[in-house]
């Protein structure tokens, strides 16, 4: 039985000696970093000649690089390609650069947040089903607060992120919204009860089987007026 060949995805070449050059690398320092990537040198220069390698090695190369996998597969670049208004593609082009798109990017996108809170939950001892004794509203507001305390103790260590960002201003953003509930909130979404922008509020009988926290929420959202 023949061996299965190895998936493989897209290089872009020009965009990895880039990568390479920004980071004082070469092919020849990838294949001698072998305990991180895990492919000779001539494997390397074989998937940059053929302009596709495995993903797997993407990724490995992407790590020890810093820059996103995208970067080196040219994805941003076939974004730019789809943009029709010259003006808007350059301007999109200027930014693309391998310091934008480090691989912190990836490694975020690769946390999976519905389990994030959870883990930190169990973490402390507490459970589930626990969590889950509190109403909807209330597990939203203790998700912002927790982002919030998070955040105050990171923005005590650190002026910016590796972004290059400034903390306090995402540290102001979160204080702006702790015990303020907002449904239209991605926490909302988590807690499944998001609501449209088309949302017209409870009615004046559901409002007194709220309690306190859903009623401000309710007021804060009130019912439209019936048209007439």
């Amino acid at each position: 039985m023949a061996n299965k060949e190895t998936p493989k995805v897209p290089i872009n070449r020009d965009r990895f000696f880039e990568v390479l050059k920004a980071r004082g690398s070469s092919i020849r320092k990838l294949g001698g970093a072998y305990n991180e990537i895990q492919r000779t040198e001539k494997t390397i220069r074989r998937c940059l000649d053929e302009g596709k390698m495995p993903p797997d090695l993407l990724e490995r190369i992407a790590r020890f690089l810093n820059v996103h996998p995208d970067y080196l597969a040219g994805i941003y670049d076939e974004k730019a390609d789809r943009i029709e208004d010259a003006y808007l593609r350059h301007m999109y082009l200027k930014r693309v650069k391998p310091e934008n798109y480090p691989y912190l990017l990836k490694a975020r996108e690769d946390i999976d947040y519905s389990h994030y809170f959870e883990d930190i939950l169990t973490m402390n001892n507490i459970s589930m089903e626990q969590f889950k004794t509190l109403n909807p509203v209330e597990r939203v507001l203790f998700r912002q607060e927790l982002v919030l305390a998070i955040l105050e103790v990171i923005a005590k260590h650190f002026k910016v992120d590796s972004l290059g960002r400034d903390i306090a201003e995402d540290l102001d953003y979160c204080r702006s919204f702790v015990d303020d509930f907002d449904p239209f909130s991605y926490f909302a979404e988590l807690e499944g009860i998001a609501v449209e922008d088309d949302f017209e509020g409870p009615s004046p009988e559901e409002m007194e089987e709220l309690s306190e926290i859903e009623k401000k929420w309710a007021e804060k959202y009130p019912p439209k007026k019936s048209q007439e």
